[in-house]
This record gives C-alpha cells, sequence and structure tokens, in this order.
C-alpha cells in the first residue's frame, strides 16, 4: 500500500534524492544523502526512520535491527542490503531492488514493494502482513516461516521460492507464478489462487501440483 506523502512531493523528493546520490561516490553514502535530502526539504513523515540507523547503510549497506519506519525508498538500489530484525513498517519500495538482501526477521508491514526485485533475497521469519507486493520478483526466494496474511502477491513471481512453513492466510496469489516453489507445511488459509501457475509446486501436504503446467 502506497506510504501517504502527496504524489508531488515524492517526485519533487526523488529528483533531489537521485541527484544528491550521483554525486555521491559510494552506493551506501548516496542512499544516506537521498534520504537525508528528501527529509531536509519536506520534512519528516508521519512515522520517521531513526537518522543514525541510516548511517549506518553507509558503505557496507549493513543495518541490523534498525528502524526504518516510514523510509522513503523508491527506486532505492539495496542490492546485497543486510537489513536482518530491521523494522521498515510502512516504508515506500516501489521498484526498488532487494537482490540477494538479506531480510530475515524484519517487520514489513504494509510496506509497498510493488515491482520490487527480491530475486535470491532471504525472507525467512519476515512479517509481511498487509504488505503491497504486486508483480514482484521473488525468484528463489527464502520465505521459510514468513507471515504472509493477507499480503497481496498479484502477479509476483515466485519461481523457485521457498516458503516451507510460511503462513498464507487471505493472501492474494490471483496470477502468481508459484512454478517450482516449496510449500512444504505452510499454513495455508483461504488464500486467492486465481489464475495462478502451480506446475511443480510442492504442497503444504508434500504432494506436488501440475495444473498449471
Amino acid at each position: 500500500m502506497p506510504f501517504p506523502v502527496p504524489t508531488k512531493s515524492i517526485h519533487a523528493t526523488m529528483r533531489f534524492a537521485y541527484a544528491a546520490r550521483d554525486r555521491t561516490a559510494t552506493a551506501g553514502h548516496g542512499l544516506v544523502a537521498a534520504l537525508a535530502v528528501g527529509l531536509a526539504l519536506f520534512g519528516a513523515p508521519a512515522f520517521a526512520w531513526d537518522p543514525e540507523h541510516l548511517n549506518r547503510f553507509r558503505g557496507a549497506m549493513v543495518c541490523l535491527g534498525c528502524d526504518l519506519t516510514g523510509a522513503n525508498l523508491i527506486r532505492a538500489d539495496l542490492r546485497s542490503a543486510d537489513l536482518e530484525g530491521s523494522d521498515l513498517t510502512g516504508a515506500n519500495l516501489y521498484f526498488s531492488i532487494l537482490i540477494g538482501a538479506t531480510l530475515r526477521g524484519t517487520d514489513l508491514g504494509g510496506t509497498n514493494l510493488r515491482g520490487a526485485n527480491l530475486f535470491y533475497s532471504d525472507l525467512s521469519q519476515a512479517r509481511l502482513v498487509l504488505a503491497d507486493m504486486t508483480g514482484a520478483n521473488l525468484s528463489g526466494a527464502q520465505l521459510i516461516g514468513a507471515d504472509l496474511t493477507q499480503t497481496d502477491l498479484s502477479g509476483a513471481d515466485l519461481y523457485g521460492a521457498d516458503l516451507t512453513g510460511a503462513r498464507i492466510a487471505q493472501t492474494d496469489l490471483g496470477g502468481a507464478s508459484l512454478y517450482g516453489a516449496n510449500l512444504t507445511g505452510a499454513v495455508m488459509t483461504a488464500p486467492r489462487l486465481d489464475g495462478a501457475v502451480l506446475c511443480q509446486t510442492v504442497m503444504p501436504d508434500g504432494t506436488i501440483a501440475n495444473d498449471g503446467c
């Protein structure tokens, strides 16, 4: 679900943000500069991240157990970032790049992850309740024990994803690809599967679904 910032403010913030990032030597410094510029221009959002925690991203792109609630990270390049155990509740990660990112135990409740690239990311034990992951790329992602209650995964690519023991309650998987996904032991309660591709998919009871091959 989109982060509640006026559209014009988002566009203006990101124009200045990317300009700041491009003038910075490293990806880590660029991320901090982009967010700092946006905050200086338009003030803090309704629930703001901790500036000290953002500084931990500098250089190594590592921020363990950090408070990044409501952070505006639209189209941010966070590939291989380590955000294990952090709180990104309500953050805007629209079309962000999180390839190979470590998000184990991270709280991503209510985040906007539409179109995000989470290829081979680790979301084990992550909380994704009410997150909008429409069209996200989760190929090869680890979602072991993740809470996907009322998560919107419509049109998402979950090719080869590991959802062992995940909680899939009222989750929207309409049109999603679950080709080769592993759902062993997953708790599925009234998920929406209209148009979902089930091919070589390991179901919760261990059977193989090939209905969509």
